[in-house]
Protein backbone atom coordinates (compact mmCIF):
# COMPACT_ATOMS: atom_id res chain seq x y z
CA UNK A 1 0.00 0.00 0.00
CA UNK A 2 2.65 2.51 0.53
CA UNK A 3 3.95 1.89 -3.00
CA UNK A 4 0.82 2.69 -4.69
CA UNK A 5 0.14 5.84 -2.30
CA UNK A 6 3.96 7.23 -3.21
CA UNK A 7 3.04 6.76 -6.73
CA UNK A 8 -0.27 8.72 -6.18
CA UNK A 9 1.31 11.54 -4.48
CA UNK A 10 3.64 11.71 -7.44
CA UNK A 11 0.64 12.21 -9.92
CA UNK A 12 -1.07 14.77 -7.22
CA UNK A 13 2.64 16.65 -7.60
CA UNK A 14 2.34 17.14 -11.51
CA UNK A 15 -1.10 17.88 -12.02
CA UNK A 16 -1.14 20.56 -14.21
CA UNK A 17 1.33 18.84 -16.71
CA UNK A 18 -1.43 15.67 -16.58
CA UNK A 19 -4.25 17.92 -17.21
CA UNK A 20 -2.07 19.45 -20.06
CA UNK A 21 -0.39 17.06 -21.66
CA UNK A 22 -1.17 13.28 -20.97
CA UNK A 23 -2.88 11.71 -24.04
CA UNK A 24 -6.41 11.51 -24.51
CA UNK A 25 -8.44 8.65 -25.78
CA UNK A 26 -9.91 7.95 -29.74
CA UNK A 27 -13.64 8.84 -29.95
CA UNK A 28 -14.29 5.28 -32.11
CA UNK A 29 -12.84 3.70 -28.09
CA UNK A 30 -15.73 5.70 -26.64
CA UNK A 31 -18.19 4.92 -29.40
CA UNK A 32 -17.60 1.21 -28.93
CA UNK A 33 -18.05 1.71 -24.77
CA UNK A 34 -21.49 3.04 -25.33
CA UNK A 35 -22.57 1.01 -27.84
CA UNK A 36 -21.88 -2.37 -25.92
CA UNK A 37 -22.76 -1.07 -22.49
CA UNK A 38 -26.10 0.82 -23.37
CA UNK A 39 -25.52 3.44 -21.17
CA UNK A 40 -27.94 6.14 -20.77
CA UNK A 41 -29.03 9.66 -18.50
CA UNK A 42 -30.17 7.40 -16.05
CA UNK A 43 -27.01 4.58 -15.18
CA UNK A 44 -25.12 5.21 -13.00
CA UNK A 45 -21.28 5.02 -13.23
CA UNK A 46 -17.88 5.07 -10.98
CA UNK A 47 -14.41 5.83 -12.42
CA UNK A 48 -11.49 4.63 -10.62
CA UNK A 49 -8.64 7.14 -10.68
CA UNK A 50 -10.15 9.63 -12.95
CA UNK A 51 -7.24 12.05 -12.19
CA UNK A 52 -8.36 15.19 -13.62
CA UNK A 53 -11.25 14.20 -15.71
CA UNK A 54 -9.57 13.57 -19.65
CA UNK A 55 -11.79 10.59 -19.51
CA UNK A 56 -14.38 11.56 -17.79
CA UNK A 57 -15.30 14.67 -20.50
CA UNK A 58 -15.82 11.54 -23.13
CA UNK A 59 -18.48 10.32 -21.14
CA UNK A 60 -20.64 13.96 -20.10
CA UNK A 61 -22.59 14.24 -22.79
CA UNK A 62 -24.75 10.99 -21.74
CA UNK A 63 -25.73 13.10 -18.99
CA UNK A 64 -25.89 10.35 -16.68
CA UNK A 65 -24.41 9.90 -12.76
CA UNK A 66 -20.49 9.58 -12.77
CA UNK A 67 -18.82 9.61 -9.16
CA UNK A 68 -14.83 10.24 -9.90
CA UNK A 69 -12.50 8.47 -7.37
CA UNK A 70 -9.43 10.11 -7.41
CA UNK A 71 -6.92 10.18 -4.82
CA UNK A 72 -5.01 13.07 -5.33
CA UNK A 73 -6.26 16.59 -4.22
CA UNK A 74 -4.48 18.75 -6.82
CA UNK A 75 -6.35 16.59 -9.55
CA UNK A 76 -9.73 16.09 -7.61
CA UNK A 77 -9.70 20.33 -7.29
CA UNK A 78 -9.34 20.47 -11.11
CA UNK A 79 -11.77 17.86 -11.82
CA UNK A 80 -14.56 20.01 -9.40
CA UNK A 81 -13.41 22.98 -11.50
CA UNK A 82 -14.04 21.46 -14.87
CA UNK A 83 -17.15 19.60 -14.14
CA UNK A 84 -18.62 22.68 -11.92
CA UNK A 85 -21.78 23.07 -14.43
CA UNK A 86 -22.18 19.19 -14.36
CA UNK A 87 -24.25 18.69 -11.15
CA UNK A 88 -24.92 15.18 -11.78
CA UNK A 89 -20.54 14.24 -11.99
CA UNK A 90 -19.00 14.53 -8.61
CA UNK A 91 -15.33 13.91 -7.80
CA UNK A 92 -14.36 12.24 -4.65
CA UNK A 93 -10.78 12.59 -3.00
CA UNK A 94 -10.27 8.49 -1.96
CA UNK A 95 -8.51 5.53 -2.84
CA UNK A 96 -11.04 3.17 -4.41
CA UNK A 97 -9.70 0.42 -1.99
CA UNK A 98 -10.29 2.68 0.86
CA UNK A 99 -13.90 4.34 -0.74
CA UNK A 100 -17.27 3.57 0.61
CA UNK A 101 -19.00 0.78 -0.53
CA UNK A 102 -22.33 0.50 -2.36
CA UNK A 103 -23.42 -3.02 -3.16
CA UNK A 104 -25.14 -4.04 -6.34
CA UNK A 105 -24.88 0.44 -7.37
CA UNK A 106 -23.31 1.07 -10.41
CA UNK A 107 -24.49 0.16 -14.41
CA UNK A 108 -20.73 0.73 -14.76
CA UNK A 109 -17.49 0.86 -13.06
CA UNK A 110 -14.57 1.95 -15.40
CA UNK A 111 -11.34 2.79 -15.16
CA UNK A 112 -8.70 5.01 -17.61
CA UNK A 113 -5.13 4.37 -17.31
CA UNK A 114 -5.15 3.66 -13.61
CA UNK A 115 -6.58 -0.22 -13.00
CA UNK A 116 -2.89 -0.89 -12.61
CA UNK A 117 -2.45 1.09 -9.50
CA UNK A 118 -5.69 -1.00 -7.88
CA UNK A 119 -3.86 -3.76 -5.15
CA UNK A 120 -5.60 -7.00 -6.20
CA UNK A 121 -7.54 -9.09 -5.49
CA UNK A 122 -9.73 -6.35 -3.93
CA UNK A 123 -10.20 -4.36 -6.65
CA UNK A 124 -11.99 -7.18 -9.07
CA UNK A 125 -13.60 -7.80 -6.00
CA UNK A 126 -14.64 -4.89 -5.11
CA UNK A 127 -15.90 -3.98 -8.80
CA UNK A 128 -18.24 -7.08 -8.82
CA UNK A 129 -19.21 -6.40 -5.63
CA UNK A 130 -20.29 -2.88 -6.56
CA UNK A 131 -21.47 -3.51 -9.67
CA UNK A 132 -25.32 -4.27 -10.44
CA UNK A 133 -26.15 -7.61 -12.24
CA UNK A 134 -26.04 -6.62 -15.45
CA UNK A 135 -23.10 -4.51 -15.03
CA UNK A 136 -19.93 -3.71 -16.48
CA UNK A 137 -16.67 -3.91 -16.10
CA UNK A 138 -14.62 -1.26 -18.70
CA UNK A 139 -10.44 -0.91 -18.02
CA UNK A 140 -9.08 1.47 -21.07
CA UNK A 141 -5.26 1.59 -21.48
CA UNK A 142 -3.23 3.91 -23.59
CA UNK A 143 -0.25 1.82 -24.87
CA UNK A 144 2.79 3.42 -26.27
CA UNK A 145 3.48 1.60 -29.22
CA UNK A 146 6.78 1.50 -31.03
CA UNK A 147 7.24 0.76 -34.78
CA UNK A 148 10.77 0.07 -36.29
CA UNK A 149 11.49 3.44 -38.02
CA UNK A 150 14.12 6.24 -37.81
CA UNK A 151 11.54 8.52 -35.31
CA UNK A 152 10.50 5.86 -32.82
CA UNK A 153 14.62 4.46 -32.42
CA UNK A 154 15.99 7.99 -31.87
CA UNK A 155 13.16 8.23 -29.23
CA UNK A 156 13.77 5.04 -27.82
CA UNK A 157 17.61 5.56 -27.62
CA UNK A 158 17.25 9.28 -25.97
CA UNK A 159 14.54 7.90 -23.65
CA UNK A 160 16.58 5.10 -22.44
CA UNK A 161 19.64 7.66 -21.94
CA UNK A 162 17.71 9.48 -19.68
CA UNK A 163 16.04 7.09 -17.50
CA UNK A 164 12.84 6.11 -19.36
CA UNK A 165 10.07 8.99 -20.42
CA UNK A 166 7.31 6.08 -20.74
CA UNK A 167 6.43 2.12 -20.97
CA UNK A 168 7.36 1.68 -24.96
CA UNK A 169 6.24 -1.32 -26.03
CA UNK A 170 6.63 -3.56 -29.47
CA UNK A 171 3.83 -4.54 -31.49
CA UNK A 172 4.26 -7.98 -29.98
CA UNK A 173 4.68 -6.87 -26.29
CA UNK A 174 1.74 -5.02 -26.76
CA UNK A 175 -0.31 -8.26 -27.96
CA UNK A 176 1.46 -9.92 -24.62
CA UNK A 177 0.26 -7.43 -22.37
CA UNK A 178 -3.47 -7.83 -23.48
CA UNK A 179 -3.26 -11.22 -23.42
CA UNK A 180 -2.18 -11.16 -19.69
CA UNK A 181 -4.58 -8.16 -18.79
CA UNK A 182 -7.45 -10.46 -20.11
CA UNK A 183 -5.87 -13.51 -18.20
CA UNK A 184 -5.92 -11.50 -14.91
CA UNK A 185 -9.58 -10.95 -15.40
CA UNK A 186 -10.25 -13.69 -16.13
CA UNK A 187 -8.78 -15.90 -13.42
CA UNK A 188 -10.60 -13.47 -10.84
CA UNK A 189 -14.08 -15.03 -11.67
CA UNK A 190 -15.84 -12.63 -11.65
CA UNK A 191 -16.61 -11.48 -14.93
CA UNK A 192 -18.33 -13.29 -18.05
CA UNK A 193 -15.98 -13.42 -21.12
CA UNK A 194 -13.89 -10.41 -21.94
CA UNK A 195 -14.05 -8.19 -25.27
CA UNK A 196 -11.26 -6.61 -26.11
CA UNK A 197 -11.32 -3.88 -28.61
CA UNK A 198 -8.33 -2.04 -29.98
CA UNK A 199 -8.02 1.01 -31.98
CA UNK A 200 -4.30 2.62 -33.13
CA UNK A 201 -4.59 6.54 -33.22
CA UNK A 202 -1.68 9.21 -32.86
CA UNK A 203 -0.78 12.35 -31.63
CA UNK A 204 1.53 14.92 -32.53
CA UNK A 205 3.67 16.89 -30.11
CA UNK A 206 5.87 19.65 -30.41
CA UNK A 207 9.36 19.36 -28.57
CA UNK A 208 7.85 21.29 -25.47
CA UNK A 209 4.55 19.24 -25.45
CA UNK A 210 6.43 16.42 -25.51
CA UNK A 211 8.73 17.37 -22.55
CA UNK A 212 5.60 18.35 -20.76
CA UNK A 213 4.30 14.56 -21.08
CA UNK A 214 7.60 13.28 -20.20
CA UNK A 215 6.86 15.29 -16.92
CA UNK A 216 3.52 13.10 -16.53
CA UNK A 217 6.07 9.90 -15.66
CA UNK A 218 6.79 9.25 -12.30
CA UNK A 219 10.38 8.25 -12.93
CA UNK A 220 11.28 10.80 -14.99
CA UNK A 221 10.07 13.65 -12.59
CA UNK A 222 12.00 12.25 -9.96
CA UNK A 223 15.33 13.39 -11.92
CA UNK A 224 17.43 16.34 -11.24
CA UNK A 225 17.32 19.43 -13.17
CA UNK A 226 20.26 19.37 -14.60
CA UNK A 227 18.86 15.62 -15.90
CA UNK A 228 15.97 17.41 -17.28
CA UNK A 229 17.85 20.00 -19.16
CA UNK A 230 19.72 17.56 -20.71
CA UNK A 231 16.47 15.69 -22.03
CA UNK A 232 14.80 18.11 -23.37
CA UNK A 233 17.66 19.16 -25.75
CA UNK A 234 17.81 15.77 -26.97
CA UNK A 235 13.99 16.24 -27.74
CA UNK A 236 14.48 19.94 -29.29
CA UNK A 237 16.99 18.19 -31.43
CA UNK A 238 14.91 14.85 -32.04
CA UNK A 239 11.36 17.43 -33.10
CA UNK A 240 13.85 19.66 -35.10
CA UNK A 241 15.41 16.46 -37.31
CA UNK A 242 11.55 15.41 -37.84
CA UNK A 243 10.00 18.55 -39.11
CA UNK A 244 9.27 20.37 -35.51
CA UNK A 245 6.98 17.48 -35.06
CA UNK A 246 7.49 14.36 -32.63
CA UNK A 247 4.33 11.69 -34.04
CA UNK A 248 3.61 9.25 -31.50
CA UNK A 249 1.24 6.03 -31.67
CA UNK A 250 -0.72 4.92 -29.44
CA UNK A 251 -2.56 1.78 -29.01
CA UNK A 252 -5.60 2.39 -27.06
CA UNK A 253 -7.13 -1.13 -25.93
CA UNK A 254 -10.59 -1.72 -24.24
CA UNK A 255 -11.48 -4.72 -21.98
CA UNK A 256 -15.19 -5.17 -21.45
CA UNK A 257 -16.46 -7.70 -19.41
CA UNK A 258 -20.21 -7.65 -17.98
CA UNK A 259 -20.72 -8.94 -14.28
CA UNK A 260 -21.04 -13.24 -13.74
Amino acid sequence: MDFYRKESEMFNLTADYYDRYRPCYPKAIISTLLRETNLNDRSVLLEIGAGSGKATELLADINCSICCVEPGPALVAKGNDRFKNYPKITFECARFEEFKSKTNYYDMICSFQAFHWVPQPIGYQKCAAELKETGHLALVWNMYITYDNDLDNELLSISSKHGGFADFLSEKKCEERIASIVERIDSSALFNKVHVFRKIWEQAYTADDYYGFCLTGNSFVQKSDNEKKAAYIDICRLAEKHGGKIIRPYLCVLYLASKR
